[in-house]
């Protein structure tokens, strides 16, 4: 590192215009009392020591204590020389207020005691300037400015601690602000995830079954009407979602409920039989868990076509009970007859354990007591607040 870059890394001590001023008016009128007003001996070391006075309250704002303790000492030194004056003690009673205003309260404390010492002292070597009683009323004018100061650094601190309150809850909402951006962005992958896988596995269980088929075979031409449908529903929930991001009114209402049969009906179109049963208890949920139970059966039906080898499966939602919450809580089991297997927890079925966790609920998969697999999940009725 070179000088100049060590000088610029250096601290430095600056002085402010007020403090600036308020110094060069002291040393003009310290100058003007010591060589016109009340010219005497020792005038060289008079105008130093009165100088000094006057300029350590240039440094007040960057160093209190420092420039009380210069001036303290240079009134001292004023004082020694039997130079009774009309103004130079004033800047030490500025030079209190500045450093009770500013520094720590035992620092404020040794420099009051230090005025009243002056204070003490100026009036022992001068006695023609005042009476006991004038002595008195000095000093009480020097605890009122140092009370003065203190009140002044708690306005100050007061200020700076409300400064720092007003920026805490500005960075805490938006930190806020990203988690809620995070939780979007995720809740939207996860409907992503959902749309699309489900749709585009329907999609290819259709088109594989469709290549061994003529193309004069009316089951191809079912099974690829059946491929259109599918997309063609994939694609609105896409511009549903993208309007969402927008900002937009939204194309369509929001799956549920009564969308499980259509949903239902695609998958028997490749083949496997799915048992659907709802009850009617049900039927008046929240939109939000009827949305949540929605994307549960789709999730898990994706998860059947996909990995089962199953030829049938039984979706049924209904009016959980027993050890719960009673009539206030739904009941969601989608049951295969397949040989799927241990589950590998991915994007699907953790996906379903954190809708359920969402609402306050819960999931659980794995093979099932007989045979199959199972996906099953426990939502409250109505949307946790």
């Amino acid at each position: 590192m070179n000088a100049a870059a060590a000088a610029n890394r250096a601290p430095r001590l600056s002085v402010s215009l007020p403090e600036l001023l308020m110094a060069g008016i002291a040393a003009v009128l310290i100058t003007l009392e010591v060589w016109v007003f009340d010219p005497g001996g020792a005038t060289a070391a008079r105008t130093v020591a009165g100088l000094v006075a006057a300029v350590a309250l240039a440094f007040l704002r960057q160093a209190p204590f420092a420039a009380y303790v210069v001036n303290g000492l240079a009134v001292f030194a004023l004082v020694g020389l039997g130079f009774p004056s009309d103004f130079y003690q004033y800047t030490n009673l500025i030079a209190l207020f500045g450093v009770a205003s500013r520094a720590d309260l035992p620092k404020s404390l040794i420099s009051l005691a230090f005025g009243y010492a002056g204070i003490v002292s100026y009036f022992l070597r001068f006695p023609d300037e005042g009476s006991a009683a004038v002595a008195g009323a000095v000093l009480a004018v020097y605890t009122t400015g140092w009370f003065a100061g203190r009140a002044q650094l708690a306005r100050v601190r007061e200020d700076a601690a409300r400064r720092e309150n007003r920026i805490a809850v500005a960075e805490l909402t938006a930190q806020r602000a990203e988690g809620d951006l995070v939780a979007q962005r995720s809740q939207l992958a996860q409907e992503l995830h959902d749309v699309v896988g489900h749709a585009v596995n329907v999609m290819v269980v259709h088109a594989g079954a469709g290549q061994g088929l003529p193309a004069a075979d009316p089951k191809a031409r079912e099974i690829f009407t059946t491929i259109a449908a599918t997309g063609r529903t994939a694609l609105a929930d896409l511009d549903r979602m993208l309007d969402v991001l927008q900002g937009n009114a939204q194309r369509s209402p929001l799956p549920g409920l009564p969308e499980l049969e259509e949903l239902c009906s695609a998958v028997r179109s490749t083949g496997l039989d799915v048992d659907l049963s709802i009850a009617d208890e049900v039927k008046a949920i929240s939109p939000s868990v009827a949305l949540t139970t929605y994307r549960i059966v789709q999730e898990a039906l994706t998860n059947v076509v996909k990995h089962s080898h199953a030829t049938a499966v039984r979706v049924e939602v209904k009016v959980g009970g027993g050890g719960g919450t009673g009539s206030g809580e739904i009941a969601i089991a989608v049951r295969d007859n397949g040989t799927g297997g241990q589950p590998v927890p991915g994007r699907g079925l953790g996906g379903i354990a954190a809708r359920a966790a969402l609402h306050g609920g819960s999931a659980r998969y794995g093979p099932a007591d007989e045979a199959g697999f199972e996906v099953s999940a426990r939502l409250p009725a109505k949307a946790s607040s």
